[in-house]
This record gives C-alpha cells, sequence and structure tokens, in this order.
C-alpha cells in the first residue's frame, strides 16, 4: 500500500515537472522566433529553438512516466497530457527537419565545373562568414548525390527578355537584390530563411548560347557547414517560378 502511494506521489510529481518543462520549452520558443524578428544573431536563435524542442521532448517523456505512475489521480494530469503532446510533436517536427535535411553542403550551384561567382556579395559576408569562393568538388560531387535535379535552365527567350524576368522574379521571392548588371548578365541578392532569419546568397548568370538563353543559379550560405536542404529548395523554386513566368 505504501508502495502505491509512494508511486502515485512520484507520479504527481513527474507530472507537474513535465508541465513545467513545457512551459520552459515555450518560453525558449518564443524567444528564439520573437529575437529572430528582432536582431538576434541566426545562430543564437536557432539555439534557442532547438533548447526549446528538447524541453518539450523532456517534458514530453517525464509527463508521460508521470502519467503511468499517478494513473492519472491527480489535476495536474492535464498539464502533462499537454507536455506529452508538445513532446510527440517536437519529436515529429525534428524528424522532418532531419529527414529532410539533404546533404552536409552550403553551396548549391546549377553549374559546379563553372559555378556563378559573387562579386558585389563580397562586400557583404565578414571574416567569420563561409567565402564566397566556391566550395570545391567534393561539395559538387555530394550534390550530384543529393540533388541531381539542380541542373543549368534552359529558355528558348531572347537573353534581355529572360535576365528581366530572373529579376522580377527574384524580386518577387523577396530577396534583397545586392546588384544587377544587364550586360554582364548577373544578378546578385540575399534571401533571409524564415524563423529563424540567416542569410543566404544568391547569384544568378544569364548567358546566350546560339538560340538558347542559359541561366544558371547558385545558392550560398553565409554560415553554417550543412544548409537543411534550404539551398537546393531557394533555386528549384526560382527555377519553377521563371520557367512559368518565361512561358505563361
Amino acid at each position: 500500500m505504501d508502495d502505491a502511494i509512494s508511486s502515485n506521489s512520484k507520479g504527481i510529481k513527474a507530472c507537474i515537472w513535465s508541465f513545467r518543462l513545457a512551459a520552459t520549452g515555450l518560453a525558449l520558443l518564443i524567444i528564439g522566433l520573437v529575437g529572430a524578428r528582432a536582431g538576434m544573431m541566426p545562430m543564437l536563435a536557432m539555439l534557442m529553438l532547438t533548447f526549446g524542442a528538447l524541453s518539450f521532448i523532456a517534458g514530453g517523456i517525464t509527463g508521460a512516466i508521470g502519467l503511468f505512475r499517478s494513473r492519472g489521480a491527480d489535476g495536474s494530469k492535464y498539464g502533462a497530457f499537454v507536455a506529452v503532446a508538445l513532446g510527440v510533436a517536437a519529436i515529429v517536427g525534428m524528424g522532418n527537419m532531419m529527414g529532410g535535411g539533404g546533404a552536409p553542403i552550403h553551396d548549391i550551384s546549377t553549374d559546379t565545373a563553372n559555378p556563378p561567382a559573387f562579386v558585389e556579395v563580397a562586400e557583404l559576408r565578414s571574416e567569420d562568414d563561409n567565402p564566397v569562393e566556391y566550395s570545391g568538388p567534393e561539395s559538387a560531387r555530394m550534390q550530384a548525390e543529393a540533388y541531381p535535379d539542380i541542373e543549368t535552365i534552359v529558355l528558348l527567350d531572347p537573353r534581355s527578355f529572360v535576365f528581366a524576368t530572373a529579376l522580377q522574379v527574384a524580386e518577387d521571392m523577396g530577396w534583397e537584390i545586392v546588384g544587377s548588371d544587364a550586360e554582364e548578365g548577373r544578378i546578385e541578392a540575399t534571401a533571409t530563411t524564415p524563423f529563424v532569419g540567416f542569410k543566404d546568397d544568391v547569384v544568378i548568370r544569364v548567358e546566350a548560347r546560339s538560340a538558347e538563353t542559359l541561366v544558371d543559379v547558385r545558392s550560398k550560405s553565409r554560415i553554417g557547414k550543412g544548409d537543411m536542404g534550404a539551398n537546393a529548395k531557394r533555386i528549384r523554386e526560382f527555377r519553377d517560378r521563371l520557367i512559368a513566368a518565361a512561358n505563361p
């Protein structure tokens, strides 16, 4: 009897702690999201979100243990149910992110043999950021395995029309245009990721070749070794929008 009471008491305490952990996770989540929009460093905001997710998971595990040991005999069980639900949601969310993480590279280009070069964007990068130079053969090999569909965009429209359309598409996607040179066929821009606000730089090269116009796009993260597939996704979206705009 005493063992049952003791187990029930520990279960109730676990339920209470699970709710506290869930509340802590929620606070960290809010700090990370609001902070990212208020100018907090992206890595710090990402750290807040990560710790928030881990708090949700810890709260969910603690809540499940508490519910099992207390048999739901106390009012604190409702907080434990909330903690378990948030914990499951955090596990599913992190699993989806890891599953869509792609290759551990951060420099994606439709042309890896002769990638478009950053010119004006170079002035925006600090010493602590990834260099503007292309990441090299190993990155190209990993990209070919992970994103075989990322390749040069071929259009039959005139070069001038494609350049103007590409510039418009970049603006419509919400990128900050850093510079554009119609004569060189070069567009440079900076894209800011949602939620955390990481900065990724993009350069677009538009060239005429016989009756075709070739468009190459390169997207590179300023910080980090991997990009969770963000740069490839960005290039795909630009490609699809450009093709749709050029061929309405």
